[in-house]
Formats: structure tokens, C-alpha cells, sequence
């Protein structure tokens, strides 16, 4: 019996092909869009979670009070790891880790390399289970002058030889021994290398940091319990440990669950409330969406044809069908047609999975060795199949055969009305997502036109490394003589990353109670002119002050002025790690989020900085400026390869995660629209040939091609319409939920909706229109010949 379901299901898809071809093609770009955005959101939920005991593994966050509020970071204090392993009873393993001027050039023989690293200790490994290829985990960062490397390294550094115990050196001047090589660091995890080298050895370079106490945060610690049943004693002894090793500094360290860490990162008062989940969430919702509507179109065009197919119903059913037989028999038709969708939608995705890695930035990929892959795909197909098409078998199989038969049967009363509801439903879901694509791309350039409060276009960076921080001011000289830059400085780090800050700050007047988180950013020589920060007050830093370079005068913007209430900042004394004089304020710009409000900032003058910023000559070409650059630095610093930073590609890399979420809503809802549109196309195509009769007759009496195009598109239009109604209130309640994330935010405008209620009314007119006008164009002799 099953064979003759089979037979008869692919003799009707055959026979209407036009009809498979829009039920099947909806089908597969339906779960194609379904698989891109499980399998992007299965990246982003497996995060972490690769690792051996991943439940028992944890990271220290840190809460601290200030300015009204606890801020909430997973920096630490250096004895915090040897604490906790050595007082809290349940603790496996702890481990001090940082990327603090980890990176460098590596070396080995005539071949170097820029890569990333790790500070860490050697107990990293019993808490990260990375898979050494070569090794012993147990001892791999024992000694100092030890270094483990990732097989990507070790294939790029030593080709096929075998790397173990192999001499590497670190910035021209560290010899490290190879004691280890694991395999590369899965994409889809927060620690992101190409080695690892020993917390001795970061010790051993800063001296600061061996006498860093409790009070200093600037590394992570990791954790790993014997159990998660250990978790509450564990974390209850680890927020007193800060209070109780450091008098008088307010602050909470805490046990935060390490595989939660990249989806909820947002903390407020302590506490989690969010993160990168909640667009993960909406991303899950959008693939169910999207699958939903590839569904409703096979129901809405299946019901159509009801007419069509109450004979065959009819006809079965008089002679010993049972209704149960043409239920199978339909929803067979639909597992077909399910099932070729699926392979169509498997070969769309790994044909768009390049193009969606680039994208997005990501490592997706269709695991088939995994059997999980196999089995999600077959229960994708099965419930795609019995969703879209339960309803028209359970709709169709109920016809009465006397009616049918006797031709006392219409089709279309609760189909009809189904129909229109999965109508409203699907373009309703299509203007919501228009309206998201316009806030959203409202949103970053609203905050990408914000005055930034620096010149950015023209400024470049480079790291001063190697023989550089010796060099700086010869560079800097040459290029000045060969007309390539007009100006440089020195920067403790990037302009467009904020980075150290201090509570440490205080000034005449001053609320003893209040607490006020201040950023720290050392500037050079310049600074004002290299950078186009606009000074308000005072001078910047020149080096015909023996003070400025000796710690004793800094420079505070605005905000900072603003807070310290300061009638005259020019000659201040203020205290920050003791007393210096304001000599300097300059305007507000944008250093950490461009979403955020502005802190406050304090800068001391710095000659010898991590980077240096140079303005590039505005009358050459770039790239004869480059060019020039990178000739100059292979001649002073030959060991290291030029690697120069534009300052506007880097600061385009905050609106990163803002580009990612409109480029999926316009990439996805484009599709929802593709697929709603192909339903209303396959009903258009049915109500025309239903009314054939009736078109012929109008025109033969004189109605206009206008006139019958309008009467058949005028249905269609007023369910589109309800559609949109539905949908405003709804955009505006998660547009406006979305939008108070931001601090600096656009208004959602009337126009922003009336706007996406336009565009898809114009969407579903072109659709539906094309078919009107067709049918409207036809010969009605032809028509009522046939009658």
C-alpha cells in the first residue's frame, strides 16, 4: 500500500509541475535559511563547551562600586589563582592567564613570524583540555624558557620536521624550547592563539608584576572545581577574598560559569542579564519563523488546488477509501516534496556556507561524520513535511464524495480563511523585518555621523617594538624630512581602544563617598596635532617641561573637568596615585564604545608608548605614504615586518557587531520576503485560472485591462494591508526594546514604518499584479469557447 501512496503522490507531483516547483522551491529556500541560522547560532551556544568538563570550569569575575553603580570585569588580581587553590576546599586547579604584550615575533632560523599569544600558567592545561599532539600537558609551561605552539605554527615555522625541543626566538632577543604542540584552538572558543609561553616569563619581563598585589586588576583567572556540587561553598569563600586582602578596596570577586562567558557578558549590579544570547535568541526565532512561512506557503497552495482535487476525493472515497487512506496519501505527497527540498536546501547551503563565513567572520561547516547531523536533518524533513502538510490532508481528505460528485461542492470556505489568516501572517512577519533592517542601519550611521572628537581619516598606527622604542624619533625625523607625515606621537595603546583605568582620583571638593571610574591614556609629544583632539584649555605636553616627563602635570578632558567641578582647571592639583597639576584640557572623543556615554580620562605624558600614531602627508597619494613608511621601518627595524593600522578601518570595527545583525536581517528577510512572495505568486496564479470564465465575460462587456487587473489584485492587497497593521505595534515594541541598549540612539520615526508597510505593499503588488495583468491580456474567446 505504502508504494501505491508513493506512486500516486509522484504521479500528481508530476502532473502539476508548476505547482511541486513552487511548494518544493519555497521548501528548500525555507530550510536553507532555517540551517544557515541553526548552524550559526549551534556555533555561537557551542562556545566553550569543547573542552572536558566544561560544567566545572569557571572564570573570576570581578564587581566593583562606583559612580552609583557595580561594574562587573573578568580581571583579577595576581594572587587571586594561588588563593584559590590553595584555601578553597574543591578547587582542582587555578590559573593565572593574560594576552598583555603576549604577541610578538617569532623566529627560527631565516623564517619569523607575527603571531598572537598567551601568558599563562602551566595549570591552564588540567583546566582547558587543548589535545597535545606533542608533549606532556602536566609540564608543558614548567619551565621559563618554554614555549607551546599550535600545529598551524609548528607546520608554518618547521615545516614537516618534528618541532620538540626546538630553539624559537621571541622578538629578536628570548630563546624558547618547544615542550609542546597542541592542536589549533577551535574557532567557536574565547582564547584565541598561536602559543602559549609561561606566567614566569611575564614575570621575569615586568617587574611590576611580581609585586602586584590585590588591589591590581589586569589578568584573568580560571578555575576548575572537582565537581559544580563544590560551586556554592566555592564562590561564597571567593567574594570575600578581595575585602579581606586588601582593606579599604570595595570589591567582589565572584565564580562566573566559563562556558557562559560569551553569550552573557552583560552584567548590571552584579549580575548577569545578558549578552549575545539575546540576539542568538532571535536568530533561533527567525530560523522557526522563516521555516513557518516556507510552510504556510505549501498549505496556502495546496488548499487552493481544493477545487481541483475534490474529484479525486470524491472519486476514492466511492470506491472504499477510507479517510485515513487519503491522509497518508496526501501527507506522503508532502514528505516528497519535503525531502527533495531538503537536498536542494543542503546543496544551497554548502554552496553559501564561503561566502556566509566571510560574512559573518565564522567557521561554520555541515558536520557529516556526526550521526546528530544525519538525524537533525531527517527530523528536519519529517517535520517540515508533516507541518505543511497536515493541514491540506486533514482539509482535503474531508470532502463528502455525493456532494463532490453531484458538483454541489465549492471549495474555499475555511480553506479561505486559513488562507488569508497565513496570508497576513507571512507579510505581517515581512514588515517587521523591514523594520528592523532600517533601524538597525539607521542606528550605525546615526552614531557613525557623531563627531568622534579626532581627525581619524589620514592617521595610521604602528606597534613600537623591536628595535623602534630606541628608534622612535629617528623614524618619526625621516619621515618628517621626506615630506610623509606631518606629525607623530606616542600612545600607550591604540586611540580607538580604551584600555587601564583607576578609582584612584581625587580633587578639591571632592564628595568623599563618591566613587568615579577614570580612564588612563598616556600621550606623547604632539599629541593635539597628530591626532586632531581639539585642546579647549591650557597646553599639551611639550618636552620644554622636564615636569610633563617626570610624572608631575597631566592633561583631562572635558568630562573630566565637568565632574571635578573645577571654576580654573589650569593649575589644579588633583591626586592620582599622588599630587599633579592640570596643565591641559582637551575636548571629549570617543575612545571605548561609540554607543556609550564618555568617562572621564586623565593623561600623562608618555615618550616611550606601546604605539605610535603618525598623521599621514594629506598632498601625497596613501600609498606613496605607505610605501615610504614601511621603506623606513625595513631599514631601522628590519627584524619585524611592517604591519601599519589604519585608524578609520580600525574604528569601523566597533559597529562590527551592529553591521552583523542588519546584515543577517537584510539577508534573511530578504528570503522571507522571496518565499512569502512565492506563495502570493502561486495564489495569484490559482485565483486567475479559477476566475477565467469571469474575466472573459467583463472584458467581452467592456471592462479595462486596469479595471480586471485591480479586481483581481484588490484581495491580495487588503490582507497585505492587515498584515502591516498587525505589525507596527509589534515592530515598535522590539525595535524600541532593541534600541534602549544604546545610550546614543535615533527615534523610531512614524516614516520608518510607513516606510516598510510601503515597500512591502509594493512587493506584494509586483507579484501579484504580474498574473492579474496576464489574465487580464487573455483572448475571452478563448475562455468562453471552452464553456
Amino acid at each position: 500500500m505504502f508504494k501505491n501512496y508513493i506512486r500516486s503522490a509522484w504521479r500528481n507531483i508530476k502532473k502539476h509541475k508548476g505547482f511541486s516547483f513552487l511548494n518544493a522551491g519555497g521548501l528548500a529556500l525555507g530550510m536553507a535559511s532555517c540551517m544557515l541560522l541553526l548552524l550559526y547560532s549551534a556555533y555561537h551556544l557551542g562556545y566553550d563547551r569543547q573542552f572536558k568538563d566544561s560544567e566545572s570550569i569557571y572564570i573570576v569575575e570581578n564587581n566593583q562600586k562606583g559612580d552609583g553603580k557595580i561594574y562587573t570585569f573578568p580581571a583579577t588580581p595576581a594572587p587571586m589563582a594561588g588563593a584559590l587553590k590553595n584555601t578553597v576546599p574543591g578547587v582542582e586547579k587555578a590559573a593565572r592567564i593574560t594576552s598583555y604584550n603576549a604577541g610578538g615575533l617569532l623566529g627560527y632560523k631565516d623564517n619569523s613570524l607575527r603571531k598572537d599569544g598567551l601568558f599563562a600558567d602551566n595549570d591552564l592545561f588540567g583546566i582547558l583540555s587543548y589535545r597535545f599532539i606533542k608533549g606532556n600537558p602536566n609540564r608543558a609551561l614548567t619551565q621559563p624558557n618554554s614555549i607551546v605552539i599550535t600545529a598551524d605554527l609548528a607546520k608554518a615555522l618547521f615545516g614537516n620536521d618534528d618541532p620538540m625541543n626546538k630553539m624559537i626566538t621571541r622578538n629578536n632577543k628570548t630563546q624558547l624550547m618547544v615542550s609542546g604542540v597542541i592542536e589549533n584552538a577551535p574557532a567557536n572558543s574565547t582564547y584565541k592563539f598561536d602559543y602559549i609561553i609561561p606566567w614566569t616569563l611575564f614575570e621575569n619581563e615586568y617587574d611590576w608584576v611580581k609585586t602586584s598585589g590585590w588591589s591590581s586588576n589586569f589578568m584573568q583567572t580560571l578555575v576548575k572545581l572537582k565537581s559544580p556540587q563544590f560551586f556554592d561553598n566555592a564562590d561564597k569563600m571567593t567574594r570575600k577574598m578581595i575585602m579581606s586582602n586588601q582593606k579599604e578596596y570595595e570589591a567582589e570577586a565572584m565564580l562566573y560559569p566559563f562556558t557562559a562567558l560569551h553569550l552573557h557578558s552583560l552584567f548590571e549590579n552584579g549580575k548577569s542579564v545578558g549578552g549575545l544570547i539575546d540576539q542568538i535568541n532571535l536568530f533561533i526565532i527567525l530560523a522557526i519563523c522563516i521555516l513557518l512561512i516556507a510552510c504556510v506557503n505549501f498549505m496556502n497552495l495546496s488548499t487552493a488546488r481544493s477545487e481541483e482535487r475534490a474529484k479525486e476525493v470524491g472519486i476514492r472515497k466511492a470506491i472504499g477509501s477510507t479517510r485515513g487512506a487519503l491522509i497518508w496519501q496526501f501527507i506522503t505527497e508532502s514528505l516528497i516534496l519535503s525531502v527533495a527540498s531538503l537536498v536542494v536546501a543542503v546543496i544551497l547551503v554548502q554552496l553559501s556556507l564561503p561566502f556566509f563565513n566571510q560574512l559573518l567572520k565564522v567557521q561554520l561547516s555541515i558536520p557529516y561524520q556526526e550521526p546528530l547531523t544525519w538525524v537533525s536533518l531527517l527530523v528536519l524533513a519529517l517535520f517540515t513535511g508533516l507541518i505543511s502538510g497536515s493541514y491540506p490532508a486533514f482539509y482535503l481528505s474531508s470532502f463528502q464524495p455525493i456532494k463532490v460528485l453531484k458538483g454541489l461542492f465549492k471549495g474555499g470556505g475555511s480553506a479561505l480563511s486559513i488562507r488569508k489568516v497565513l496570508v497576513v501572517v507571512q507579510f505581517g512577519f515581512a514588515v517587521f523585518l523591514i523594520t528592523a533592517t532600517i533601524c538597525i542601519y539607521r542606528q550605525i550611521k546615526f552614531v557613525q555621523s557623531k563627531s568622534i572628537g579626532y581627525s581619524k581619516n589620514d592617521l595610521v598606527e604602528i606597534d613600537s617594538e623591536g628595535d623602534l622604542p630606541n628608534k622612535a624619533e629617528v623614524l618619526i625625523n625621516d619621515l618628517k624630512k621626506n615630506n610623509i607625515i606631518t606629525n607623530a606621537t606616542h600612545l600607550s595603546q591604540s586611540i580607538t581602544s580604551n584600555g587601564s583605568n583607576t578609582w584612584g582620583v581625587s580633587w578639591p571638593g571632592k564628595n568623599p563617598e563618591q566613587k568615579i571610574l577614570f580612564d588612563m591614556f598616556r600621550v606623547g609629544y604632539d599629541f593635539v596635532a597628530t591626532s586632531g583632539v581639539k585642546l579647549i584649555a591650557g597646553r599639551e605636553f611639550s618636552e620644554a617641561y622636564p615636569a610633563d616627563t617626570a610624572g608631575k602635570n597631566v592633561i583631562i578632558n572635558e568630562t573630566a573637568a565637568k565632574i571635578m567641578n573645577l571654576k580654573n582647571p589650569i593649575g589644579a592639583q588633583i591626586t592620582v596615585d599622588g599630587p599633579v597639576t592640570v596643565v591641559g584640557v582637551y575636548k571629549d572623543f570617543v575612545w571605548g564604545s561609540p554607543y556609550q556615554k564618555i568617562s572621564p580620562m586623565i593623561s600623562y605624558c608618555n615618550i616611550k608608548g606601546g604605539v605610535i600614531a603618525m598623521r599621514l602627508n594629506g598632498k601625497r597619494s596613501i600609498t606613496a605614504n605607505i610605501e615610504g613608511i614601511e621603506a623606513q621601518l625595513k631599514e631601522i627595524n628590519p627584524s619585524y615586518p611592517a604591519d601599519i593600522h589604519f585608524v578609520d578601518s580600525n574604528f569601523e570595527k566597533k559597529f562590527q557587531n551592529e553591521k552583523m545583525l542588519g546584515m543577517l536581517a537584510n539577508l534573511f528577510g530578504g528570503l522571507a520576503i522571496v518565499i512569502s512572495c512565492m506563495g502570493l505568486f502561486g495564489l495569484a496564479t490559482y485565483a486567475a485560472e479559477q476566475r477565467t470564465k469571469e474575466i472573459g465575460v467583463r472584458k467581452v462587456l467592456g471592462a479595462s485591462v486596469t479595471s480586471l487587473a485591480g479586481l483581481l489584485s484588490k484581495d491580495f492587497l487588503k490582507l497585505v494591508t492587515i498584515g502591516i497593521v498587525i505589525a507596527v505595534p509589534v515592530s515598535l515594541w522590539a525595535m524600541g526594546k532593541w534600541l534602549q541598549n544604546y545610550e546614543y540612539r535615533v527615534d523610531l520615526s512614524w516614516w520608518v514604518l510607513a516606510m516598510a508597510g510601503l515597500i512591502t505593499i509594493v512587493i506584494a503588488l509586483a507579484t501579484v499584479s504580474f498574473q492579474a495583468i496576464k489574465a487580464a491580456l487573455a483572448n475571452p474567446v478563448k475562455s468562453l469557447r471552452s464553456e
